[in-house]
C-alpha cells in the first residue's frame, strides 16, 4: 500500500493491490475516514492483476 498525500491540494491517493483491499478492509476503511476528517478528498486506487508493462505495450500497439 502507497499513500501519497497531496498537503497543498488536500488531497490522499491511496495506492492498493486487490490482495491487500480484501485482507485489510479494517485499515483501508480506517485511512480513508482519518483523511475525510481532516476535509481531505480521498481517492483508492486499485491495482489490476495484468503485467504492466504487457498491458502498456498492448495499449501503445493500439489493441486496447
Amino acid at each position: 500500500m502507497i499513500i501519497d498525500v497531496k498537503e497543498e491540494k488536500k488531497r490522499a491517493e491511496i495506492w492498493i493491490t486487490r490482495k491487500e483491499a480484501s485482507a485489510g478492509q479494517t485499515e483501508l476503511k480506517r485511512l480513508i475516514s482519518q483523511y475525510r476528517k481532516q476535509d481531505y478528498l480521498v481517492t483508492v486506487f486499485y491495482s489490476g492483476e495484468r503485467s504492466l508493462p504487457e498491458m502498456t505495450g498492448l495499449l501503445l500497439k493500439g489493441y486496447i
